[in-house]
This record gives C-alpha cells, sequence and structure tokens, in this order.
C-alpha cells in the first residue's frame, strides 16, 4: 500500500442514532437506515473493551509468545461518550429511550412515574409497534475516510445518562447535553458509513423559563444557570448465539433518577433554602413559560417536580452573592418524580 496524503479534520467525523423500530424487526439488529445526526462538540473513539490476555504461558525462554495471546470481544461492554447542543430533532427521542417512556399530554412532557418499571427487553424480539421504537439504538461513529468502509456502529444501544445545561452568560442560555450510550452487542467494524439527518437550529434555552422559576421550593429565583441530570442505569445480562449477546437488557437497576444543580441569586427568597436542607423538607422545583402553578399549558422547554429533597446549598460569590443549590427528586405516593416538556 502507497503512503496516503489525505488527512482530516476531527470535525468532519460524525456521530449518529437511529431507533431499532419496526423496520429493523428485532431488539439489537443494526440499523442501516433512519440516522440522525448529533450536534456534538467532537466525535469520541468508543471505550471498547475486549478481553487481552498477554501473559506468558509454560515454554521455552522467559518472553511471552505470540501463541500465547487471547483476545476476544464476547461479552464486551462498549461505551459512548458524547457532549454537544440539544436541538428539538434529537431531543425528544433521547429523553425517550432513557426514561422509556412515550410523551404524555397536559402538557406534552416526558414523565418518569412514582411507579416507574421499565420494559422487558429481550435479545432478537420482534419490535411491531410504534411504541417500541426506541427501546434500543443504533449507533453509528461516521468516518469520513474516502474508501468508505471505516466506520462503527454499535447496536442494541441504550442511553445511560443524559445532563441538560444552561448558563445566561453563556450562548444566551442555549442548552447543551451530555450523556453515555451503552452496549453489550459485538460492534461491527469497517462498515460503509450511512448518511444522517442533519441536526437542525432548533435549540432549547435558559430563558424558556421566562415566567415561572421555582427551584427547590422557592419562587421568583433569579437564575444563573441550570443542570439537570438524568440516569437509567443499564445491565445486559446472559449470553447466547456464536457473539455471546446478550439474552435480556434490564433497566433502572438499581433506580432511574434525576437530580437537578442550580445556581440562584441570594435574596430575601433565597435565603432560607439552607433550613428547608437541614429540616429535610419536600422542596418543588417548576420551570416553565406559563405562569405559576399552571404547568399543563407548559410548552418548549420546562421542568416539574414536586418531591425534591436538597442536598447541598453552599455560597457561589459571583458579581453579587448567590447560592449553589442541589437536590435529588423523589417520587410521591402518586403522579411523577419528573415531567419534562423538550
Amino acid at each position: 500500500m502507497a503512503l496516503d496524503g489525505a488527512a482530516y479534520s476531527p470535525k468532519e467525523f460524525e456521530l449518529s442514532f437511529s431507533t431499532e423500530s419496526v423496520a429493523s424487526g428485532n431488539i439489537g439488529e443494526q440499523r442501516t437506515t433512519g440516522f440522525i445526526d448529533l450536534n456534538v462538540d467532537s466525535v469520541e473513539m468508543p471505550s471498547f473493551n475486549p478481553t487481552v490476555i498477554l501473559d506468558p504461558r509454560t515454554g521455552t525462554g522467559r518472553t511471552a509468545k505470540s501463541a500465547d495471546a487471547y483476545v476476544s470481544q464476547k461479552g464486551m461492554v462498549t461505551e459512548v461518550n458524547f457532549s454537544g447542543i440539544a436541538d428539538t430533532q434529537a431531543l425528544p427521542l433521547l429523553v425517550t429511550n432513557l426514561m422509556t417512556q412515550g410523551v404524555a399530554t397536559s402538557p406534552a412532557s416526558y414523565d418518569i412515574p412514582f411507579n416507574y418499571s421499565p420494559p422487558e427487553l429481550e435479545h432478537n424480539v420482534a419490535i411491531t409497534s410504534a411504541d417500541d421504537y426506541t427501546k434500543t439504538l443504533t449507533v453509528q461513529i461516521a468516518n469520513p475516510e474516502a474508501g468508505d468502509d471505516h466506520s462503527i456502529f454499535l447496536p442494541g444501544c441504550v442511553l445511560t445518562s443524559l445532563s441538560l445545561s444552561g448558563d445566561i452568560g453563556t450562548d444566551n442560555g442555549r442548552i447543551t447535553m451530555s450523556g453515555t450510550f451503552k452496549t453489550q452487542y459485538k460492534p461491527n467494524t469497517g462498515q460503509a458509513r450511512v448518511a444522517g439527518t442533519a441536526y437542525t437550529s432548533n435549540y432549547y434555552y435558559l430563558t424558556n423559563f421566562n415566567t415561572t422559576k421555582k427551584i427547590a421550593g422557592v419562587n421568583y429565583c433569579v437564575i444563573q444557570s441550570m443542570t439537570l441530570n438524568l440516569e437509567n442505569p443499564t445491565e445486559y445480562v446472559g449470553f447466547q448465539g456464536a457473539n455471546a449477546d446478550p439474552e435480556a437488557i434490564v433497566r433502572a437497576i438499581p433506580e432511574i433518577s434525576a437530580n437537578m444543580d442550580a445556581t440562584i441569586k441570594m435574596d430575601d427568597n433565597t435565603a432560607g433554602l439552607h433550613t428547608s436542607f437541614l429540616s429535610g423538607s419536600n422542596v418543588a422545583t417548576m420551570l416553565s413559560n406559563t405562569a405559576s402553578n399552571d404547568w399543563t399549558n407548559a410548552s418548549a422547554f420546562g421542568i416539574q417536580a414536586s418531591y425534591g429533597r436538597i442536598t447541598s446549598v453552599s455560597f457561589n460569590e459571583s458579581a453579587a452573592m448567590y447560592l449553589d443549590v442541589s437536590q435529588k427528586f423523589l417520587g410521591g405516593a402518586s403522579g411523577d418524580l419528573i415531567q419534562l416538556v423538550v
């Protein structure tokens, strides 16, 4: 092979995903169409974790021999981390996959119910309805190399974590996202890339919370920044077939969780947050573009959680004194742990 003088910008690589839908057929079956590009800062190599044993065995000399080497992909967990800008095309699908819930009504929100129970995900089970569209995903790391045969496909992925962040001092409060895809299906390398639908310029903003700003039980908060962290830990269990594909995908082990970190101005409204923290009181959060307590008409971007517990409060010395407040959202006897409008 002769020298190849071509070079590629890191920005030419793409990260995209496709729902393993009815057109695909089965859970864990690689998709070849329907990919949606993510607006990412850069593309990371997946964290491949093959079993690699290069220790010396018994034999002549005091060196490890090539015959001693053992490398296997069976049962290998692969993760892909990403960070970028949230747009209205990709984010609802990502939230649906993480929550394993479709959109509700009044408002059109994605909810984690108080009695959340994830769907059963079994290998090779046929996906037969639109409700199943986002149970698993195929993730593509698209390589721009001219030969067009070096892209990587990861079937049977789920989104295990998603963070949404906004700071009014950065990009006018435009919402950024970061997350992690996970799979235990065998990666398919050396693949021809599949063109995805380009990401859009329809964004979310912290300023969408332009009417109701209630954080940790306090109305009329002056918000500097906010981060919402959603996690749905997932285990792949069992093995079958030549590639030792998992027999099932078990979600929410030990729990699905939602946490929020916010930086808000310290004033007469927020000065008592340390009292709420020390007393262990339930505190509600509602951020939306509707009037106070009018959650049913929230649109564009909104967060509502009725049972939060403050986990920390600290001073943040800025142009004025601010407070960093963190809370974990909990379920009650009914309703939802969190409702998210995206």
